[in-house]
Formats: C-alpha cells, sequence, structure tokens
C-alpha cells in the first residue's frame, strides 16, 4: 500500500488489502472510502470484503465508485460531505490512488483557485494537469 497523506484528516492509497485494514486501524483511521467499482479486475477485493473487515476494527465505510477519472457531481458531494462532517482520520483507496487525488482535488477547487488546487497537489506528488477542465468546472460553480 502507497500512501499519500494529504493532511492529518486524508490519506489514500491504491487498492488495500484486508490486513492492511489493521495496520490503518492502528493509525487512527476512523473511517474508509472506497473510490473504486466491484470487478474493475479480477482477484480484486469487493467492498463489501473491505466493509466486513473494517467493521471488526470500528473503521466505518462509504462506498463512492466511480469507473473512471471524470467524478459526477453526486459522488463528489458525498466525498466532500464525508470530509466536512468529521474530524478524524480518514483514508480513500481505488486501483492506483488516482482517483482519490482526483477527488480530493475537486473538493480543494471548491474552496480556493485552481491554480492553488493544482501547486498544493504538486507538492505532494500530484499531477492534477490531465483533470484541469474539471477543477475548472467545480471551482466555477463554487463561486
Amino acid at each position: 500500500m502507497k500512501i499519500t497523506q494529504v493532511n492529518e484528516q486524508l490519506s489514500f492509497s491504491d487498492q488495500i488489502t484486508l490486513d492492511e485494514i489493521e495496520t490503518l486501524a492502528k493509525q487512527g483511521v476512523k473511517a474508509l472510502i472506497c473510490n473504486r467499482p466491484d470487478g474493475e479486475e479480477a482477484g480484486q477485493l469487493t467492498a463489501e470484503q473491505i466493509e466486513t473487515e473494517a467493521s471488526k476494527h470500528g473503521i466505518k465505510f462509504l462506498n463512492i465508485p466511480v469507473p473512471g477519472r471524470v467524478i459526477p457531481n453526486d459522488s463528489l458531494d458525498k466525498f466532500s460531505k464525508a470530509l466536512t462532517s468529521t474530524n478524524e482520520k480518514i483514508h480513500a483507496y481505488c486501483r492506483t490512488g488516482t482517483r482519490c487525488s482526483i477527488f480530493w482535488g475537486l473538493t480543494q477547487a471548491q474552496n480556493q483557485s485552481v491554480e492553488q488546487t493544482l501547486e498544493q497537489a504538486k507538492t505532494l506528488g500530484i499531477d492534477l494537469s490531465p483533470v484541469i477542465d474539471q477543477l475548472q468546472a467545480v471551482n466555477s460553480a463554487a463561486e
């Protein structure tokens, strides 16, 4: 699991394993967000399997799967609400971490300029330039 620590509240990674859920719990994670649809590739753990294991460790589970890089507004709203409804540690995952980074970037663009969002992402080693149109649309809608 390759974790990107965004801030004290949010981290994200590629696909997690059942064993890694215990590790996340020990790190203080209280909620998991799945941004990956079931069946994306053979042998992938299902959201239900992750949710079952997470509940054993007292971790809440939120399933917000999206099939690609284009994030629907209702999915973005759910992700944003999850971040703003608690101060607890949240860990999001998808196949590679890219969709999670896009979700995060879009939430940032709701509250700051696209340029600030791109720069902040860059400091985390994230390139959001492929989704700049989405960032601009979200930013414009938020104004």
